[in-house]
């Protein structure tokens, strides 16, 4: 049996992407141990990394690749699994070309653990530029009785979710991260009962041993220093919070406590980084505000993010990386995802990265940070529920494939 792996732009420097492959992996390998394992990725080092065969990253424009190239690779496989992330509400456009590749090709789909936001991607099914500043002007001008927009976009969203219907309706097994994103795809015209509601495949990865190999010296000899309150902090680069200086502000308070330091935890070793360099600049105590470099591994950063007293992040899978170890967090929404896995934590984020409520992550940090008892009580209660679930979802993948094992 061969098995194509993709539907997420592995190997293109997001920690939690490479954290839900390295699980994918694992879970594939547990449900058919015979399998070839194939990963759609422009990252040579993945198939060392995993023991895995490569082939081009398909469905993504961030490379170039060819429309026959990806036919004849499906061809070639008895199973496409579609393998995580919020891909169905991040581009649905892509989703539906690489199932409708898989169907022509004679390759069954599978979507494993996959999310959805309650909205689609605004940059795709939000009108931009001149031609929503026409329809502005239309809807001024019928004093909103028109209400262009909104049916505008209304209409391109509807569209792709009927289209997305007509795909995964082929599936041979559709599983989400979440109850939300399965309601979704349940609004989307897709039966109840055909959806099982799994948890992101993340949830099982291993920390490296302590210290982390790429752990520089100095920052391991400052994560080791006792009598500190260590906060691990990732602001996405990818949808940046827009009130930088207020963010600012908030955590020079935060480290007004001198026994305060703040960790930068870079999901994205490149552009996050960046952006944590950037806000360095203006902390006061810049000596507790020191980013990590070099962290590529998602063992090694499931490793440093288990020694933080407590997580901010507007990437979700540092609060996934962190959960497994039942550290205390603190979410920034970037899309309903994050919002999703806090709630049965009894938690709501701190507002968005448009509207960050300031205030309220002070607070919260502050908190929390006296709480992990309590927090940890209740993480370990969520934990066993998100696992068990996890594994319903993989007891049905290996039905699934050994029904078609060859």
């Amino acid at each position: 049996m061969k098995i194509l792996l993709g539907g997420v732009p592995f190997g293109r420097n997001n920690i939690g992407d490479e954290a839900i492959l390295a699980c994918v992996i694992k879970i594939v390998r547990a449900a058919a141990p015979q399998a070839e394992i194939t990963v759609s990725t422009d990252d040579p080092e993945t198939a060392q990394r995993h023991a895995v065969g490569v082939c081009s990253l398909y469905g993504f424009d961030v490379v170039a690749y060819s429309e026959a190239a990806m036919q004849k690779e499906m061809a070639a496989h008895d199973f496409y699994l579609w393998a995580g992330a919020t891909g169905l509400s991040d581009y649905p456009d892509r989703a539906c070309q690489l199932l409708a590749a898989a169907r022509q090709a004679g390759c069954r789909s599978i979507v494993w653990n996959v999310g959805m936001n309650s909205e689609l991607n605004p940059a795709k099914y939000k009108l931009q530029g001149r031609r929503l500043k026409l329809v502005q002007i239309a809807d001024k001008m019928s004093g909103g009785l028109l209400g262009a927009q909104k049916r505008m976009e209304g209409l391109k969203e509807l569209q792709a979710r009927k289209q997305l219907r007509r795909e995964l309706l082929d599936c041979a097994l559709i599983v989400t991260r979440d109850p939300q994103s399965a309601a979704e795809l349940v609004g989307c015209g897709i039966s109840e009962e055909s959806i099982i509601v799994g948890a992101d495949s993340a949830l099982i990865e291993t920390a490296s041993e302590w210290p982390p190999r790429a752990l520089a010296e100095d920052d391991k000899a400052r994560l080791e220093r006792k009598n500190r309150k260590r906060i691990g902090l990732c602001i996405s680069a990818q949808r940046e919070i827009t009130r930088r200086n207020e963010l600012i502000a908030a955590l020079n308070r935060l480290l007004e406590d001198p026994k305060i330091e703040i960790v930068g935890l870079p999901m994205n070793p490149i552009t996050d980084l960046a952006l944590l360099d950037d806000l360095r600049k203006d902390i006061v105590r810049r000596e507790a505000f020191y980013p990590l470099r070099g962290i590529v591994e998602t063992s090694d950063m499931t490793a440093i993010a288990a020694r933080m007293d407590v997580l901010i992040s507007s990437r979700l899978h540092l609060l996934i990386l962190g959960s497994i170890h039942h550290v205390p967090m603190i979410g920034i929404s970037r899309g309903s995802k994050v919002d999703n896995f806090l709630a049965p934590y009894g938690l709501k984020p701190v507002g968005s990265v448009e509207s960050c409520d300031f205030d309220a992550l002070i607070q919260e940090t502050q908190r929390l940070l006296n709480a992990r008892a309590a927090f940890e009580d209740t993480s370990q209660r969520v934990r066993r529920e998100l696992l068990a679930r996890l594994d319903a979802a993989r007891l049905e993948l290996t039905k699934v494939l050994q029904r078609d094992k060859s």
